[in-house]
């Protein structure tokens, strides 16, 4: 696969929930967690990786640019909307032939999940790679964990926030991309962007791991699918109070 360059998304205000454990700032990245701000834990995870080329995050400019220092090559302002963010990071990249896209708020990552992510993803050709974790390895690591999932015909799974894909991919689908990130949190929504036909087999349970990649290659015009893997810290995202309490002590028990 060669060198993969990062695009960290790092904008997106807390939830009200979780501003008593700002630091200062309302901005996901800089909730606090240990010793720690949330973003650092991504960053670190990623650098160590070795395939890893230069990393780009797109969010509060002048104090990530201090906090982060050299860990990354550039900050770019963030602006208010997700899409803005993600095209604005995609323009940087937009002569690679891939690249890795990961948001700022799965602090449970470890360079070696991404290892072995990367690893899973060479095991197949595509133009778009996404992890799915099923829900057996959520349910044995976390049990007390709420995660949003759906079921296909090989079992019951949830979405991971790490993806790997060639930019061209975004560049060319953009309606598609801003209508997904609406509706990224609920299944039935997201089916519902891709067809009624998608929603009887999401139903009935007859919805496989076959159907998404060829969904994704009729809708985008390239090859991808959903990639298997075992780590649930890969999707393990903090929304709301509990996710906080949750990666706190997990964080505290690692170290």
């Amino acid at each position: 696969m060669g060198k993969v360059d990062v695009l960290i998304l790092a904008g997106g205000d807390l939830s009200d929930e979780l501003k008593k454990y700002s630091s200062g700032y309302d901005n996901r990245s800089f909730l606090k967690i240990g010793d720690r701000y949330m973003i650092e834990y991504v960053v670190d995870a990623i650098r160590g990786v070795p395939e890893v080329g230069r990393i780009l995050v797109v969010g509060m400019k002048q104090p990530l640019e201090e906090l982060l220092g050299d860990r990354v090559d550039e900050v770019l302002e963030s602006k208010p909307g997700m899409l803005d963010n993600l095209s604005m990071g995609i323009e940087k990249f937009k002569d690679n032939d891939r690249l890795m896209i990961s948001t700022c708020d799965i602090p449970l990552i470890t360079t070696e999940i991404i290892v072995r992510f990367l690893d899973a993803c060479k095991t197949q050709e595509a133009d778009l790679y996404y992890p799915i974790v099923e829900k057996k390895f959520n349910d044995k690591k976390f049990p007390t964990t709420k995660r949003t999932y759906f079921r296909l015909k090989e079992g019951v799974f949830t979405g991971g926030n790490i993806f790997i894909l060639n930019p061209a991919v975004l560049a060319s689908n953009w309606g598609y991309v801003d209508r997904a990130i609406a509706a990224r949190k609920s299944p039935l929504r997201m089916l519902g962007i891709i067809g009624l036909g998608f929603i009887l087999k999401f139903v009935f349970r007859q919805l496989s791991l076959r159907d998404i990649e060829e969904k994704v290659e009729k809708i985008f015009g390239v090859k991808g699918g959903p990639v298997l893997v075992e780590d649930p810290e890969i999707g393990v995202d903090v929304d709301k109070e509990s996710d906080y309490l949750l990666v706190r002590d997990v964080l505290e028990e690692r170290q």
